[in-house]
């Protein structure tokens, strides 16, 4: 088979989660015979020529074809909220490709950056598509449904109100913020209305108003145009039932990840309990609420190991330094190549996973467990479908410091629990029975599946 895959960001700059499960199935399915191309977003920061935003290279024997992406006009369109999820310019790029390439399947593993406008391209070919989705991009613009309040969102409204008064939130915070906020729904929801017609149209503000209030009801009627939608949680299941996603298109499919070699952690001469953390330094992740927690903790023996790359939020890398300043017990350690996670967790005894946001299952999950890692997790999303309280982790609720605290000052008492934990730990679906499953469905709508959705 000739398959196309896409995702927001790939490697070697970006290497979390989503890109590092899209590589190693490429990579994967390369091996078994298959020939792989992989289109990804880029997030630019200036803005740029038409013919700049595209690029090709090749990563470890992959064609990635690359678009870059800027909040600023591009090709035809002069609205760039509405470029977000519908970009012409991609399209037509797409449109290309696949006439070149002729792909027999596509699979995305993520459309941010890219826009649900490949979906239409994909159609028009033909192409039997499939969906992974690693994150709630398609219901949400800010991707991960987490308010400024810190709550969690149940996801557009149906006027899309609710969405606006977020974006405001973060965009124009103050003032312009702090009116949309005291205008009342039906109030908003008019002006909302009437953003797209005379007088207001000529406003720039009025037509990206507009644009948003239209991006749940246009990727909503692209997601249900994909043939096949392989939720790796039961909670984003559920999620895509919700929001209106047939039910026959749907398929339970948790990640895969290579596994590990078996590793013993290495023996120390301190008694500290080495407390790590592995992910995207970002808010919603939570790495502040580990740092926090162990303020909470100032005469704890705990070696606390941060890793993530600062420069991807500079601002909030600043904050965690911040707040672990002066306390020698926490390391900034930088990222790591993706195939060494063995290695780097078998350097703590305890991995530390405080989102704040309704996450999904993230790979390093995954990973720890395949060592025998015991996880302390926020009781959120697809997390607490894999960690177990008192099992093979620790829950505890989400952005709750004190809680963690807790949970960390009781694992280091007890190292017995800390041992019962690891040898609970569950292995993981190897990513050589998650390909197997990919080329199942892939089959399955070469063979007709496709036709009949």
């Amino acid at each position: 088979m000739r398959i196309l895959l896409t995702v927001h960001q790939f490697l070697p700059e970006y290497s979390t989660g989503t890109e590092v499960l899209t590589l190693t199935s490429a990579l994967a399915l390369k091996e078994r015979g298959h020939t792989v191309r992989i289109v990804t977003g880029y997030p630019a920061r200036t803005a740029l020529s038409d013919h700049e935003r595209f690029d090709q290279y090749e990563y470890r024997g992959i064609p990635v074809d690359r678009f870059k992406r800027s909040a600023t006009p591009m090709g035809s369109q002069r609205n760039f909220v509405e470029s977000e999820y519908n970009n012409l310019l991609v399209a037509e790029y797409f449109d290309r490709l696949l006439d070149v390439y002729r792909p027999d399947i596509v699979h995305f593993f993520h459309l941010m950056r890219l826009s649900a406008s490949i979906v239409d391209v994909c159609a028009s070919h033909q192409l039997p598509m499939v969906l992974t989705p690693t994150d709630f991009w398609f219901m949400c613009p800010t991707i991960h449904r987490h308010l400024p309040d810190g709550r969690f969102c149940e996801g557009p409204s149906e006027n899309g109100i609710n969405c606006l008064r977020h974006i405001v939130s973060i965009k124009k915070p103050g003032a312009p913020a702090t009116l949309v906020n005291l205008l009342p729904d039906r109030v908003l929801a008019a002006l909302a209305r009437r953003s797209s017609r005379t007088p207001f149209a000529r406003f720039q503000a009025a037509g990206h108003v507009d644009a948003l209030n239209r991006r749940p009801s246009f990727v909503l009627s692209r997601l249900r145009r994909i043939h096949r939608i392989l939720a790796p949680t039961k909670m984003m299941l559920d999620t895509l039932e919700r929001r209106g996603v047939d039910s026959s298109r749907l398929i339970y499919c948790p990640y895969g990840i290579e596994l590990p070699a078996t590793i013993t952690p290495p023996k120390t001469t301190s008694d500290s309990l080495r407390v790590g953390y592995i992910g995207t330094l970002a808010h919603v992740k939570g790495a502040h609420v580990l740092l926090q927690a162990v303020r909470l903790l100032p005469d704890l023996d705990i070696r606390v190991l941060i890793y993530g790359r600062e420069a991807d939020s500079a601002d909030y890398a600043l904050g965690l330094r911040q707040l672990a300043h002066g306390d020698r017990r926490v390391e900034f350690l930088g990222t790591f190549p993706s195939d060494q996670i063995g290695l780097i967790l078998a350097q703590m005894d305890v991995l530390v996973v405080p989102s704040v946001w309704v996450e999904n299952t993230p790979l390093v999950v995954y990973s720890a467990q395949a060592v025998g890692c015991p996880i302390i997790a926020s009781d959120v999303g697809g997390v607490s479908e894999v960690v177990t309280h008192e099992d093979n982790g620790l829950l505890f609720p989400a952005g709750d410091p004190r809680q963690l605290a807790l949970s960390l000052a009781r694992l280091a008492g007890d190292r017995a629990l800390l041992a019962q934990l690891s040898r609970r730990a569950r292995t993981p679906k190897p990513m050589s029975v998650y390909v197997d499953e990919l080329i199942t469905v892939y089959r399955s709508l070469l063979d007709g599946g496709a036709t009949r959705a």
